[in-house]
């Protein structure tokens, strides 16, 4: 793995942690994006552009993380 993965990994697990541990403020830095089974909200991975996480407010829960352009 080299650092650039490492960096992606950190940040992704940064961004994950807050989402869980604040849905609220994470809920209003988000954008949103309607799927056929509701709304999903996309949080950016400060540093790791494309890469977005996708979570739903129910819970939280993390859905997805990929690269998603802007």
């Amino acid at each position: 793995m080299d650092s650039g993965d490492i960096d992606l990994y950190n940040g992704l697990v940064t961004v994950c942690e807050f989402i869980l541990d604040n849905p609220a403020t994470a809920q209003r830095d988000s954008s949103a994006v309607t799927t056929n089974v509701g709304i999903r909200l996309r949080y950016a991975v400060p540093g790791h552009a494309p890469y977005k996480v996708f979570w739903a407010s129910e819970g939280p829960t993390i859905e997805a993380v990929f690269p998603y352009p802007t």
